[in-house]
């Protein structure tokens, strides 16, 4: 049984409630490729007329879930537990100093940046479980990211269907300017946030 054929059985024998587990098993690390899976819940939501805001709702809910597991996991077991995947599974290593480096750059912003960059984004939400971010902090800009990442991937496969190659084309090619309009976005906040602090002040 293929992937395809594996979610469409669920999808139609137990409708959200298979959306909402198979994005949290895809957000806590159970390798199922999103590129893959999200699209193919575009697919078959639009297949089989379900309502596209509940489908992407219950998607970011999973996806929230699968991440807060994660992020537990960080806080209980610390970075000794990073350190055994790193010498477990060598080729790990890359992905987490890449999210060290984007909560050293970004704070709490990286939580949701990290969602649209393949390398980090498995791996965030452990690390930031590991350097005790703010829970609330967590929450708010990974559901941010969920929902960005979520609705682009589940809307292209409302639009194109089945051909999910050419999906996959797509998020290499637009991915760096996604990340860059979310940049766009998080800077005008703070500058926003500042000036308004200055004002304050006076």
């Amino acid at each position: 049984m293929n992937l395809r054929i594996m979610i469409e059985y669920f999808i139609i024998n137990y409708g959200l409630i298979s959306i909402f587990i198979i994005v949290a098993l895809e957000y806590s690390n159970i390798p199922l490729p999103s590129e893959v899976i999200l699209p193919m819940v575009g697919i078959l939501a639009t297949k089989y007329n379900m309502n596209f805001v509940f489908v992407l709702i219950i998607s970011i809910l999973g996806g929230l879930v699968g991440c807060l597991l994660n992020y537990y996991i960080g806080i209980k077991f610390g970075k000794p537990l990073l350190d055994k995947i790193i010498k477990k599974f060598p080729t790990t290593k890359k992905s987490i100093n890449e999210s060290y480096r984007f909560i050293t750059k970004y704070d709490k912003a990286s939580v949701l940046i990290a969602r649209i960059v393949p390398v980090a984004r498995t791996i965030i939400s452990i690390v930031a479980g590991v350097g005790k971010m703010n829970i609330f902090s967590f929450i708010i800009f990974s559901s941010i990211g969920i929902g960005i990442w979520n609705l682009t991937l589940i809307y292209l496969g409302y639009i194109i269907g089945d051909n999910l190659n050419l999906i996959g084309i797509l998020i290499k090619k637009y991915s760096v300017v996604i990340l860059i309009v979310i940049l766009i976005v998080l800077i005008t906040y703070f500058i926003k946030k500042f000036i308004n602090f200055k004002k304050n002040l006076k």
